[in-house]
């Protein structure tokens, strides 16, 4: 890894510092249903970075700005007035390529919803993996890939031990909630207890698309 001057040091705290605001600020956004504000302020806006933005869940991904809104805005689960979700960035590894332009982010969560399923305002409890890249843009960073790893959810009061271990799609709240993904994919696999991918962000010279969250980072990609 490169010698960095102590001007340089300074700047990478910096960034790493601003990289954990904007994911934060995220969560909250989320926990008050402001996705529009999210995507408006925290998203790239630069045309070849938002050509191939993507949002991703165990089911696939969202490719293009265009296709993340018509997920996160006109698919928004939790209506106009929205309901009670907490999904806090929590434990979180940030690492800043040393031609500074990108940063790797991972967290995990304890999360939780109060979401209608079958047409009952349900209470859930949610395990997940949280990971970001996010890229420097002219006015600041940004949220470039997002990807959530689901390990594990289940009705608050309900006896975890007992639900299925392959729950259908079709009734699996979170499954129903991601919709028609653009790639539709296996990506995030937890049957066999810990999936390796997102890996966890190592030192790096500069971003390529194998090391990110996005579809070309998981192993199961095909092109």
């Amino acid at each position: 890894m490169r010698q960095f001057t102590e001007a340089e040091r300074i700047q990478r705290v910096w960034d790493k510092e601003a990289a954990k605001t904007v994911l934060c600020r995220n969560m909250y956004y989320m926990a008050a249903n402001q996705r529009e504000e999210a995507l408006e302020q925290l998203w790239v806006k630069e045309p070849e970075h938002a050509a191939t933005a993507s949002y991703g869940k165990n089911w696939g991904y969202y490719v293009g700005l265009d296709e993340i809104k018509r997920y996160y805005l006109d698919g928004n689960p939790f209506g106009a007035k929205g309901t009670m979700n907490c999904h806090p960035v929590a434990t979180i590894r940030v690492e800043e390529a040393e031609d500074g332009q990108t940063i790797l982010c991972q967290w995990y969560n304890a999360s939780y919803e109060t979401r209608l399923v079958n047409g009952v305002l349900t209470p859930l409890w949610i395990c997940e993996k949280g990971n970001a890249d996010l890229v420097k843009e002219a006015d600041g960073w940004k949220i470039w890939h997002y990807f959530i790893g689901t390990d594990l959810q289940t009705e608050a009061g309900v006896n975890y031990a007992a639900q299925p271990v392959d729950l259908p799609d079709e009734e699996n709240p979170m499954a129903v909630e991601f919709g028609d993904p653009t790639v539709k994919m296996d990506a995030y696999i937890t049957r066999y207890n810990y999936y390796p991918y997102p890996a966890i962000p190592e030192p790096y010279e500069t971003f390529r698309p194998e090391l990110g969250c996005g579809p070309e980072g998981n192993p199961n990609y095909k092109a």
